[in-house]
């Protein structure tokens, strides 16, 4: 809700660990129905399971949100 209050009409994403917070963070954003899109070049896995952040980019790809 503090989003669209602000006005915010899409969610650009860049941080750690892109197999937690940011798969975490573009779920809930593209859940409430915002155009959401994360920034490869900054964000980073922690892979506790090899592949572990490669399967996250799918799981934001499969909910919509575009990886750029």
């Amino acid at each position: 809700s503090l989003l669209r209050e602000r006005g915010i009409e899409r969610v650009v994403i860049a941080g750690l660990a892109t197999d937690y917070c940011v798969l975490e963070t573009v779920l809930d954003a593209r859940h409430l129905g915002f155009p959401t899109t994360v920034l490869r070049d900054g964000i980073r896995a922690v892979d506790l399971r090899p592949g572990d952040g490669e399967r996250a980019l799918e799981r934001m790809r499969e909910a919509g949100a575009e990886l750029s």
